[in-house]
């Protein structure tokens, strides 16, 4: 008597979006469960409504997110169960578009089958194949096999950010003799704009949510941005001499991590963080919610610490530049 055995079948195939978003959801919350935050999950909240309702769909892209909205890509698919997805997405980067390649998820109960390269190469192949010249990507410093995999395929690392976060409530803040914080003086701009350059640089810049030109010191700009409803706070540290050591800066997101931007002098780095730090989390306190800081990784680390502030991660972004054939 023959005995019958099934033969498994898997293969690549582009993201179907009337029919894979909801196990392309559940495969994400599978991976990222444990690195998921409140906006990680109200992300996912969205893609399962959107199923009923496509007009739900919207993208979800923040600088320090590992996931962003599936409308297009690639799964990996076997015996009929989606165990693999890669997404793509468009972004602008200056006068160049490019893509981001995010949420490449392999089941626990499929991985080191090579299933994350071979979706990897696929959607390399696709840009190709459409004339795109740059492929973006972020893995966390914290997942070495992902940061191998990419290398061996090709990526340069381009800039390794850390991403800290307020621990609540806050800590008691530390003393800093000499130094006192202020509110942001017109004739400071010049400085603070070039400080902001230097520690977000443009290939660091274009794919966080920060755009240094609505920080414009003149009242009067600062007045309209105020009446169509932006709202903003910046401080400064001040040495004995009165210039400025460092400048702190927030502006109100909907996401769930509210983010400041450092831009400090680098002779007095740890110094301006830790009477800037304090303030900022005093004056945001009624928000209720957790603050985020992103800065060059391995810098200032003790003055992070100190304000209560936890590395959350250490996000790599890394390019490939494709050749065009």
């Amino acid at each position: 008597m023959k005995v019958f055995i099934p033969v498994k079948t898997s293969s690549i195939r582009p993201l179907d979006v009337n029919r894979d978003m909801l196990a392309v959801a559940a495969l994400i919350e599978e991976c990222f469960a444990s690195t998921l935050d409140p906006d990680g999950r109200e992300y996912l909240y969205h893609i399962r409504r959107a199923v009923e309702d496509p007009a739900l769909i919207r993208w979800v892209w923040t600088t320090d997110e590992e996931v962003s909205s599936p409308l297009f890509g690639y799964v990996w698919e076997e015996d009929g169960r989606i165990v693999g997805n890669l997404t793509l997405i468009p972004a602008r980067k200056g006068k160049e578009w490019v893509y981001i390649i995010a949420n490449v998820a392999v089941h626990p109960d499929y991985r080191r089958r090579g299933i994350a390269r071979q979706l990897t190469l696929r959607a390399l192949d696709h840009l190709r194949q459409h004339h795109i010249r740059s492929a973006w990507l972020q893995v966390r410093e914290d997942n070495p096999a992902a940061h191998h995999l990419y290398l061996s395929v090709g990526f340069v690392e381009r800039s390794r950010r850390a991403l800290w976060l307020s621990s609540l409530p806050a800590v008691r803040p530390p003393h800093v003799p000499g130094v006192r914080v202020t509110g942001r003086r017109w004739r400071d701009w010049k400085c603070q704009r070039e400080w902001l350059q230097r520690t977000y640089p443009s290939d660091v810049r274009w794919n966080l949510s920060l755009n240094i030109s609505r920080f414009y010191a003149h009242p009067l700009f600062q007045f309209v941005q105020w009446m169509l409803g932006g709202n903003q706070r910046h401080w400064v540290a001040r040495g004995a001499d009165r210039k400025p050591w460092g400048f702190l800066s927030w502006e109100h997101l909907t996401s769930y991590t509210q983010m400041l931007w450092a831009a400090v002098s680098p002779c007095h780095e740890e110094e301006a963080l830790m009477a800037l730090l304090p303030r900022a989390q005093q004056e945001l306190a009624y928000l209720r919610l957790p603050l985020g800081v992103n800065y060059p990784a391995c810098k200032a680390e003790a003055a992070f610490q100190a304000c209560g502030f936890q590395l959350h991660s250490v996000p790599i972004w890394m390019e490939h530049r494709l050749e065009q054939g």
